[in-house]
């Protein structure tokens, strides 16, 4: 039964990125969206952020399990 917890637990890991990953893009994406928002108004802002924040997830999470799944053993 262990050996079942450790193959889901891996198989678990390999679905998501590293958090650090994340948040560096994610801070970084923010870092150059102000710099072409920097004028605008709270809401759009606010607006772009999560625009940014929620396409860098996807595409960080979509680039880390295509990676992944070319690797998997049957």
């Amino acid at each position: 039964m262990s050996e079942n917890g450790k193959k889901s637990g891996t198989e678990n890991d390999r679905k998501w990125a590293p958090w650090y990953i994340y948040v560096v893009l994610i801070i970084g994406g923010n870092y150059v969206k102000q710099r072409f928002l920097e004028d605008a108004p709270v809401v759009i802002n606010v607006i772009a952020t999560v625009i940014v924040a929620a396409a860098i997830f996807v595409v960080i999470t979509a680039v880390y399990r295509s990676i992944f799944t070319g690797r998997r053993r049957p």
